[in-house]
């Protein structure tokens, strides 16, 4: 084990993204699943919190961090906790890889204390481009092999394959099912086209979905934001009631 250059799973600027939802709070139990090689939890340690589990497939003897509760996983099964048991959990870029993820959702919830707050991240499936990518071709963005190629998605580990697009409603569902409310919204990286005609194809897109949720007097929920319109991965921070 080493404690520097963890290997991240992510693209440069997305931990930070998260880590500026997560503030300065008030030290607790934290759940990191699935951790990976252990990146998110290192940056964890290094703004001094230290009671942290990590849970993943990998082998420990692949796990990168030391000083860190890390326990080999699936978590495709029951999480192996007590209800209530943690302060935060953090599920960053994971349930695209599960093929029954809410029900891994609800496990979520349940291990989330009263007050607690759950991080969770996923590919993006309500931005403009994802939605005239499903229209056009049928496929959404960080998906396209699942068309293409899925006997190669088959042979790849589960942590490299996306199999499971998540649709927000039905994920808002399942978050408030588990007494888990979505209080804020937001992404690592907002992602619009540099040619001038798809650019504005996109805005007028966007203005037409923001003016159509108003007018029919949708709920909301972050749907009509810039984060959600426009950002690659959804960085989701909910609140257990």
């Amino acid at each position: 084990m080493t404690d520097t250059a963890v290997k991240a799973l992510v693209e440069d600027g997305f931990y930070p993204a998260v880590l500026e939802l997560f503030g300065n709070p008030a030290p607790g139990r934290i759940l990191d699943v699935p951790a990976g090689y252990g990146a998110f939890a290192q940056l964890l340690q290094q703004r001094g919190h230290a009671d942290i589990d990590c849970l993943d497939i990998i082998a420990p003897a692949d796990f990168q961090l030391s000083g860190i509760n890390y326990r080999q996983y699936d978590a495709a099964n029951p999480l192996p906790y007590p209800d209530a048991s943690f302060d935060y959990v953090f599920s960053l870029e994971g349930i695209e890889h599960f093929e029954a993820p809410f029900p891994f959702v609800r496990e979520l919830c349940r291990v989330l204390k009263p007050g607690g707050r759950l991080y969770l991240s996923t590919p993006n499936t309500f931005s403009v481009d994802a939605r005239i990518k499903y229209l056009l071709s049928g496929y959404f963005p960080r998906f396209r092999p699942l068309m293409l190629e899925p006997d190669k998605v088959m042979d790849q580990p589960v942590d490299d394959a996306h199999i499971s697009p998540i649709y927000f409603w039905q994920l808002n569902y399942f978050l408030r099912d588990g007494g888990v409310s979505i209080c804020r919204v937001s992404t690592h990286a907002l992602r619009q086209s540099d040619k001038p005609l798809r650019r504005w194809l996109e805005r007028g897109v966007a203005a037409l979905i923001r003016n159509n949720i108003r007018r029919r007097g949708f709920p909301d929920h972050g749907v009509t934001s810039q984060a959600m319109l426009f950002g690659d991965s959804l960085i989701l921070e909910a609140v257990k009631r």
